[in-house]
């Protein structure tokens, strides 16, 4: 576990922590590409796939690794959605590639929820997200690593194959500052209290649900129900299905913010609202008289799921529509 102190404006302040956990799942991940994908002009869609095609990585985590069942026309769709899950891909390398590739913290940025007013008292959030303020590039947040690899992306003196693993990580970020357990940790007095872990984002609010999405978990929990929220087939039909869900949400989509730090943001307001509802916050409440016994588990209606599974689908759509502007903005 890592923290990070970052600054806000007006001298606020917010310890945010990282969690062993992936945002999207792969089915997620790869829709949103796919709808980004259909919004980025045919030239620029081209030059992109070219520059995948240099990855240092290209043979074994691409190429190789294509299902049989990708159409022969949609193969250059499918190494740009690739590229989307390329850096959890880089979760399972081993030795030097593990140590130049893997980069657990640009994952997240948690900003909390409070419980309550006593738990607000406690922490006092702090930001920064200028990326050239980093003291050390691997424990940079979320919305400074996609601003580094953007302007890495963008700079003509960055070789080609740099470039491709710049354009994995932008591809995997912009969604994951729209998963909304990836910008929210909630912070109580008893059992939330340690810093700057909190909840850890929902992992540590073990759940039950009924329709099988956590089947794979060992600990199924709050955080996992949202990464899988998309769906959890991940055949090549199954994330086209997806991508068309994710479609059809983007008349609705709010065009207005192209910056990152905004979307971290507007993911910890929709924690607020609709993650932490307030059956959640009264199981964390009762707890918090012994908060070194188990909490009970918390059992997913089929109102929550449903309202889960609805969000998503915007927050993807948010996500699809973002990546193309910021790939199309010069």
């Amino acid at each position: 576990m890592a923290k990070l102190l970052i600054r806000m404006p007006a001298g606020l302040f917010v310890l945010v922590f990282v969690a062993p956990a992936l945002a999207w799942n792969p089915t997620g991940h790869m829709a949103i590409a796919s709808v980004a994908y259909d919004q980025i002009s045919p030239e620029q869609r081209a030059a992109l796939v070219d520059i995948l095609k240099s990855h240092p990585r290209f043979a074994q985590d691409f190429h190789d690794a294509m299902p049989k069942d990708v159409p022969t026309d949609q193969q250059d769709r499918w190494i740009f959605i690739r590229a989307a899950i390329w850096p959890d891909v880089a979760r399972s390398f081993t030795g030097e590639d593990l140590a130049k590739y893997h980069r657990p913290i640009w994952h997240y940025l948690d900003i909390p929820v409070y419980l309550d007013d006593k738990a607000k008292e406690t922490i006092h959030p702090q930001y920064e997200l200028d990326y050239h303020k980093a003291k050390v590039e691997a424990t940079m947040n979320a919305v400074q690593a996609l601003n580094k690899n953007l302007d890495l992306l963008n700079d003509p003196a960055t070789l080609k194959p740099q470039k491709a693993v710049a354009l994995s990580w932008v591809l995997h970020l912009a969604a994951d500052l729209h998963q909304p357990l990836h910008g929210a940790a909630l912070f109580s007095t008893g059992r939330f209290r340690q810093l700057p872990a909190g909840d850890r984002g929902g992992n540590e609010i073990h759940v039950h649900e009924k329709e099988g999405l956590l089947a794979s978990f060992k600990t199924p929990n709050l955080h996992a129900l949202w990464d899988c929220a998309l769906g959890i087939d991940e055949s090549w039909a199954g994330i086209m299905a997806v991508a068309d869900a994710v479609k059809a949400e983007l008349p609705k989509v709010d065009r207005s913010s192209l910056e990152p730090a905004a979307w971290a943001q507007e993911s910890n307001d929709v924690a607020k609202r609709v993650v932490y509802t307030p059956e959640v916050l009264a199981l964390i409440r009762a707890g918090e008289g012994n908060p070194k016994a188990p909490l009970p588990v918390f059992e997913i209606t089929d109102e929550y799921l449903k309202t889960a599974r609805a969000t998503a689908k915007q927050r993807g759509a948010l996500a699809a529509f973002r990546t193309a502007a910021i790939l199309e903005r010069k």
